[in-house]
């Protein structure tokens, strides 16, 4: 497999002095030129539909493993997104899209302008391959894909190999109705939109670092399920867009407690959009029936009656003029619990009577020149039952971290982001989440690679 990666990696590379054989007229950006170049551009110019590429690629290491441990896989850990030490394929993706003219972006924005007076249909398709993919699949859906199957039977062999995993993150239809004000429904699998950072790492993504923070590990995966939004205020005060779905649950498609999950959000921007503010909330009962119906870790509880779980994000942006901005997040969650003996937590047995999180995280960022932009970001995260960032962690307190790194797109196919990261985290003495729990700091540098084509 790391033969593969290296493969790619070259690939990828010695593909970019080609460039100049593409078309005279060639776009800013280079995302979707590979596929224009092999195929040309009637499916996009004809039928509105893109297919794009981007390979999410870095080297990463820390002060605190040893080179067993290194060599060992997720050495990085409780650390997300470059887990392990050495090289690493986070992901690799195909995207396959056709856009709504609409008046929201479903889960991303409201748009200003008039409204679209014609109905519009899209969907959207994401492939992905990598290391990440481990912990971005939905039950009942792509869980058991291709290499994943083998790859979950044997999961210490997995992570000292490095495997790599397969996983379809969006695969759903969308329409516009451009009745009343006009309402976007999107149905299928999406990805959840729930809080500041969002995956994956594509040009105009909120996500300024390699690493993500601990609020982003808390947050859901997928959805599967209806959604639907609408501007409902476009003026000098602002753009509002409300959007609200029913979904099966965390990371879900098959039944694992016969119920369902409501999600939804409120998201304002300012009329020059310049500003934004977004809530976003899911709440559902998120228990495993059973144990043989289990979705572990997902859903870390098993119980015969409903056991709520919620989490909420506000998050915002502002850009202060040209070249600064700033961007912040306040997350809560909880998963209740009734104390009873037949609620039983897979890792501290029966009687589980609920847990909760919280934090807050911020980035400041300079735009130095066009290709050029520096950004540093802190984080407190408080995780005091050890419940939600579990596997990654199973430490009880709170984690602190901040990050300082930089962006520099080479050309309109390459970006580089190099960073460096201090951990450190408040528990009790015995509580190590770092070194495979012997250490309570941790320092992290990491240089990512971002291709588009």
């Amino acid at each position: 497999m790391r033969t593969f990666n290296v493969v790619v990696a070259g690939f990828v590379l010695l593909g970019f002095p080609l460039s100049p054989l593409l078309a005279a007229n060639e776009p800013e950006h280079g995302e979707g030129t590979l596929f224009k170049s092999l195929f040309g551009d009637s499916l996009e110019k004809n039928y509105g539909i893109t297919v794009s590429s981007l390979i999410d690629m870095g080297y990463s290491r820390n002060n605190t493993s040893t080179h067993e441990e290194r060599e060992s896989g997720f050495s990085n850990l409780p650390v997300l997104w470059y887990s392990d030490e050495g090289f690493e394929l986070a992901t690799s993706h195909l995207f396959i899209d056709k856009k709504l003219k609409s008046t929201m972006i479903p889960r991303i924005t409201p748009l200003p302008g008039p409204k679209p007076e014609e109905f519009s249909f899209g969907f959207s398709a994401e492939l992905v391959y990598g290391r990440n993919p481990q912990f971005g699949r939905t039950f009942g859906w792509d869980m058991n894909w291709g290499p994943n199957a083998a790859n979950d039977k044997d999961l210490d062999k997995t992570r000292r190999d490095k495997k790599n995993y397969l996983a379809m993150t969006n695969m759903f239809g969308q329409v516009y109705v451009p009745y009343g004000p006009g309402f976007n429904v999107i149905a299928g699998v999406f990805g959840t939109a729930i809080g500041y950072e969002i995956p994956p790492n594509v040009r105009a993504s909120r996500n300024q670092f390699a690493t993500k923070t601990y609020a982003f590990a808390s947050d859901p995966g997928t959805f599967t399920g209806v959604m639907a939004g609408t501007r409902v205020m476009n003026n000098d005060n602002g753009i509002l867009g409300v959007e609200l779905g029913v979904v099966r649950g965390w990371n879900n498609m098959q039944d694992n407690n016969d119920d369902q999950s409501i999600t939804g959000a409120l998201r304002w921007r300012s009329s020059d959009m310049k500003a934004w503010v977004d809530y976003e909330f899911v709440a559902g009962n998120e228990q495993n029936k059973s144990f043989a119906r289990g979705q572990f870790p997902s859903a870390r509880i098993v119980s015969p009656d409903g056991q709520l779980k919620q989490q909420h994000s506000l998050n915002g942006w502002y850009a202060f003029d040209d070249k600064w901005s700033m961007g912040a997040e306040l997350t809560y969650g909880r998963q209740s619990g009734d104390g009873k003996n037949t609620t039983v937590d897979i890792v501290t047995g029966p009687g589980f009577d609920g847990a909760k999180w919280y934090g807050a995280n911020a980035v400041i960022s300079y735009q130095y020149q066009p290709d050029l932009s520096f950004s540093v970001r802190a984080e407190r995260f408080s995780d005091p039952d050890a419940f939600i960032l579990f596997p990654a962690s199973a430490a009880k307190g709170t984690y602190k971290a901040l990050t300082a790194g930089l962006r520099w797109d080479l050309n309109k196919y390459i970006s580089i982001r190099p960073e460096i990261r201090s951990d450190w985290f408040d528990g009790n003495d015995d509580q190590r989440p770092f070194g495979n729990g012997r250490e309570t700091k941790q320092v992290t540098s990491t240089v990512e690679a971002l291709f588009y084509f």
